[in-house]
């Protein structure tokens, strides 16, 4: 026995021995390495694909993946060298990542096709793509001619993963397709008949002579197979046996698959007719279950076939079996999402389910509700009887039924949220979580989310929302922070009990802290002496102990402690700071105190001259200091002259550099702030803005154009200036829910532009009224805040229609 896996050792020995020496002679490896890192690889990466353990191997995998394909957009040179050995371990039986390699292969062979489409167009369009590694085709093509006995192998899964590999070539569509459908007639497992019909998608998308054929193959699939009449068992037992093993098939969700790809922007209702039998019901009719990720892809697949959507969702939801009713909140959710017309269509149906006997489906349902607002109001009531644990005995239902309440700014989520807000594990978040909820996937809800629509309840949460601040780190507390602001720009009258909270030990610095965000200079003065006694050194993030100088100067009205950062770290009074904070605070001092700071006027002359002296990052055109010092003694000296001849000329070139980054236009927003208080300038400044924002939105840099559009606007309140910078901003800025600015943004401008000169935007009102009139909602539909993104975005463009209408009626 021990002789024996001992020739065993050697053998594999050899063989490895053999594949390495192979691997060294026969790839380029010069070719092989990390795009990104330049890291380069070896014989032995390729050698890994034959590790007994499964992570290796798999690691060795994506390594070499990696290297070929990148981030899956350019096809690289590695991509020729590797692919043969790719294809020989995913023939080896004794490779554990067999199915893998073949996910790998199809990968490349998808960058390859497409890096080759977007060459074929620059060519095209005399534009600059590179070419397509010439040494790629032939390899590409001795890998299909070997991939093909895979269609038979043993291994299920094996024949499962390689028809979207063989797919991808398109240039022998028409023969495979013919091979699909022949093998589809063999394959006993239906997992790999869907695959097969999937493959048949792809390749019908390029077939030439038998695409037709190939569609209307995949439309008899839209129906379940039926097995010839059965033949008499009396009369021949082996053709009756081999009636009785031939396969027969329920691929229609595939099949559904594969049609909206070769057929895309041409919806057909059968597709939706098909989901529907399916999901909903088995062929003999018999309920079935499905899991919610079969559903809502199934569901996702129909598109636009709204009609389709809608009566899907109402058999989901009205369906006997929990799993199904759960895919049919989710379903419901997405639609409500994409189109305004489902809300009251589905609302009724899903509030129903509030009462669900599954845990999952309430807290399901009661998200649905949260998500639309106020215009799930009449349903408040039976939302209202999960709040207490005799009603409902799951602590997350009881959690999201406050939640909904508050959404739909309901009083009786007060008291429960109350008390949520001095728990120390409440389950809603401190601050957002820019990824919960995207992609249908569960929203974790935040305390911004639930408490900034309860403007008129603020004064009985302000207490307990203080206390949550006080359990929360430091770096979380912004966001609730801003809950208080949200609630002062509504209007409510919060600034009378943060100052009484003053005058005790009970939320003293938090409510300080929260008094210099929404209260005007000087709104603490009186308390002066109290506040005195917390006040730090400044800080890179906001001591929750203490206030720091800036705080106590707003708060008070008092200039010292800050005039004090001026001094040496011994007449200061306050701890030394290192060097660069000693630097920034000094700065944001000058900046505060204006005249007051002219001692170090001299200082800042020579700051920002050394400044200029500097070589900038490649990024900037100017360092980045040039700014902050010209800021600061602008404000200290007062004379424009002194900064404005500096800040023209590292700004000349501004409108030819298209694209920089967000930060880029800084000393241009200051240029035009200093010139709005410098008549002579201001003309010249506002052309330099003009012109540089139409070379950003050139670009397509949208950052930087709304920010020099909103410059712009302060530095001349002349609509004519920004009107149709904001016309093209409406046009490329992403829907609410991406990253800023999105629509609402140059909306916003746009309104304050109407309310000075309505006629001013009369040229966008069509695509306001596209805006308002539309049933499929202009935001992001991945998002559980589309609707609430929507609302606002429809309420805006309505307010700047109503001023454009009464300007010119």
């Amino acid at each position: 026995m021990g002789a024996a896996a001992s020739g065993e050792e050697c053998a594999g020995g050899d063989a490895r021995e053999e594949r390495l020496a192979r691997f060294a002679a026969e790839v380029d490896w010069s070719k092989v390495f990390d795009p990104y890192s330049g890291g380069r690889y070896g014989p032995e990466a390729l050698e890994q694909l034959w590790a007994s353990e499964w992570a290796t191997a798999d690691d060795a995998r994506m390594n070499l993946q990696y290297a070929s394909r990148g981030d899956g957009t350019t096809l690289l040179t590695a991509a020729a060298e590797v692919l043969p050995f790719f294809v020989e371990a995913a023939l080896d039986p004794v490779v554990t990542v067999r199915r893998e390699l073949l996910e790998t292969i199809t990968a490349i062979a998808v960058t390859a096709n497409t890096h080759a489409g977007r060459a074929a167009t620059a060519r095209r369009d005399s534009t600059s793509h590179p070419a397509v590694d010439p040494a790629w085709p032939p390899v590409w093509e001795r890998a299909v001619e070997s991939l093909l006995p895979l269609l038979c192998d043993e291994d299920d899964d094996i024949r499962a993963a390689v028809p979207a590999a063989l797919a991808q070539a398109a240039h022998r569509a028409d023969e495979f397709v013919v091979l699909f459908q022949e093998r589809y007639g063999r394959e006993p497992f239906e997992h790999v008949a869907e695959r097969l019909v999937l493959g048949i998608g792809e390749l019908a998308s390029h077939a030439v002579g038998r695409r037709e054929e190939a569609i209307a193959w995949l439309r008899q699939r839209l129906t379940p197979d039926d097995k010839d009449e059965e033949p008499g068992v009396d009369e021949d037992i082996e053709v009756w046996l081999a009636w009785l093993d031939a396969p027969c098939h329920d691929v229609r969700l595939s099949a559904v698959e594969a049609l909206r790809h070769v057929l895309p922007g041409h919806p057909d209702p059968a597709y939706a007719v098909a989901t529907a039998d399916v999901l909903l019901n088995s062929p003999s009719g018999v309920r079935r279950s499905w899991s919610v990720s079969v559903i809502t892809e199934a569901d996702a697949r129909l598109d636009d076939d709204l009609p389709g959507r809608l009566a899907l969702a109402h058999a989901l939801l009205r369906h006997d079996s929990a799993e199904q009713r759960r895919g049919g909140l989710l379903v419901a959710a997405s639609l409500m999402r994409r189109w305004r017309s489902a809300v009251p269509e589905l609302l009724p149906v899903v509030a129903e389910l509030v009462d669900d006997p599954l845990p999952d489906n309430r807290t399901d349902a009661l998200r649905v509700l949260a998500m639309c607002g106020t215009a799930a109001h009449p349903w408040a009531d039976r939302v209202a009887a999960h709040l207490t644990a005799e009603g409902e005995p799951h602590e997350p239902v009881r959690r999201h039924a406050v939640r909904a309440l508050s959404r739909m700014d309901d009083a009786r989520c007060v008291a429960p949220l109350a008390e949520l807000l001095t728990t120390p594990s409440p389950g809603f978040l401190n601050q957002p979580n820019p990824w919960s909820g995207r992609d249908g996937k569960a929203d974790h809800a935040d305390f911004l989310d639930v408490l900034a629509p309860l403007t008129t309840h603020a004064g009985t949460l302000l207490a307990p929302l203080l206390t949550r601040i006080e359990r929360t780190p430091a770096v979380e507390r912004e966001t609730l922070y801003m809950v208080i602001s949200r609630w002062h720009q509504a209007g409510t009258p919060l600034v009378p009990r943060l100052l009484e909270l003053l005058g005790t030990d009970v939320h003293l610095v938090t409510a300080a802290h929260a008094l210099h965000r929404i209260g005007p200079r000087g709104v603490a003065a009186s308390r002066r002496e109290r506040l005195q006694q917390v006040l730090g050194p400044p800080a890179f993030w906001p001591d929750p102990a203490k206030i720091d100088p800036f705080a106590f100067r707003h708060l008070t009205g008092d200039d010292e402690p800050v005039l004090a950062l001026l001094r040496s770290p011994e007449e200061s009074g306050f701890p030394e700071l290192g060097d660069e904070a000693r630097e920034n605070a000094r700065i944001r001092a000058c900046i505060a105190l204006g005249p007051l700071a002219a001692a170090s006027a001299e200082w800042l002359r020579e700051m920002f001259r050394e400044a200029l002296r500097e070589e900038p990052a490649p990024w900037r055109d100017v360092p980045k200091a040039v700014t902050r010092y010209a800021r600061a003694l602008w404000r200290v000296t007062g004379d424009a002259g002194e900064v404005l001849p500096a800040l023209m000329k590292s700004t000349e070139g501004s409108a030819q550099q298209g694209y920089k980054t967000p930060g880029g236009v800084e000393r241009l927003l200051l240029l035009a702030e200093i010139a709005a208080t410098h008549p002579p300038a201001t003309e010249r400044a506002a052309r330099r803005l003009r012109a540089t924002a139409r070379a950003r939105l050139a670009k397509n840099n949208r950052f930087e154009a709304m920010a020099l559009a909103q410059g712009l606007w302060t530095l001349t309140s002349d609509p004519r200036q920004v009107t149709d910078l904001l016309e093209e901003l409406l046009r490329t800025c992403p829907p609410p829910g991406k990253a800023s600015p999105t629509i609402l943004d140059p909306l916003a401008l746009l309104a304050e532009v109407a309310a000075t000169a309505p006629q001013a935007v009369t040229p966008a009102i069509p695509a306001l009224l596209a805006l308002v009139d539309t049933d499929e909602r202009p935001v992001d539909h991945c998002t559980w805040h589309a609707v609430r993104d929507d609302d606002r975005l429809r309420a805006t463009a309505q307010t700047i229609l109503d001023l454009a209408r009464r300007g010119t009626g």
